[in-house]
């Protein structure tokens, strides 16, 4: 397996949907901690969105790495901007 291998599997959206799939797991772990059924709820959308995002855009890239890398990356950082502004 080499390096472009390798960077086209691990993207900022494949990141976001881990984030999402940790979301979902520590919500079925911590089930005495208050609110845990919304971790469950908000990680499934998350990591779902996330997933088809990096598909959809590594479809239009036409699995160019370095396209869907900048691509993932403006978008992943308008996420998290508009996220720190709500």
């Amino acid at each position: 397996m080499d390096l472009s291998k390798v960077f086209s599997l691990i993207t900022p959206l494949m990141l976001l949907s881990l984030a999402g799939v940790i979301m979902i797991l520590y919500g079925f772990v911590d089930r005495n901690r208050e609110n845990n059924v919304l971790q469950f709820f908000f990680g499934i959308p998350i990591a779902a969105g996330a997933i088809g995002l990096h598909f959809l855009v590594r479809r239009l890239a036409h699995q160019n790495t370095l396209h869907v890398w900048v691509i993932e990356a403006i978008l992943v950082a308008f996420m998290w901007y508009i996220f720190q502004r709500s």
